[in-house]
């Protein structure tokens, strides 16, 4: 279903609204999860209308392949990248992604025309950071 917003005037909102199916991939919502997501929304500027669709696909979750597949025209493929590499971030707030949200992030990365190759280079980026983090939580704590 198309929305009011045009998706060309605005693939930021798009972006959010992916972000926000990935955070729900697993059937919970956190509150890092959302603080995260809100801290993307503050980024840009969005009207009254756009915040509602946020509201509405936090209560409603939406298609996020429709999605992807609707901003995908509109994203250079820097852009697409980056944003997979939000989505992997996000899932790895609580130090681990679980597989329903890997599956997602591939779906969505493969909607936006990313190459099979390339989203799993970049979990593997994410993957790296997140041992990296626990490596240095490691040294910390074990003085």
């Amino acid at each position: 279903m198309k929305e009011i917003t045009d998706v060309a005037s605005h693939p930021k909102l798009y972006e959010i609204r992916l972000l926000i199916c990935v955070a729900q991939a697993d059937g919970y919502m956190d509150e890092e999860e959302k603080e995260r997501i809100f801290q993307q929304v503050n980024l840009d500027t969005f009207t009254v209308r756009e915040r509602q669709i946020f509201h509405d696909d936090l209560e409603n979750p939406k298609d996020p392949k429709a999605l992807a597949l609707e901003v995908s025209p509109y994203l250079t493929t820097l852009e697409k990248m980056m944003l997979i590499r939000k989505m992997f971030k996000l899932a790895s707030l609580d130090k681990e992604i679980v597989s329903e949200e890997i599956a997602l992030i591939y779906s969505i990365g493969q909607a936006l025309g990313l190459a099979l190759d390339k989203i799993k280079e970049i979990e593997q980026w994410v993957r790296e950071g997140i041992a990296w983090m626990a490596r240095w939580e490691n040294i910390v704590t074990n003085r």
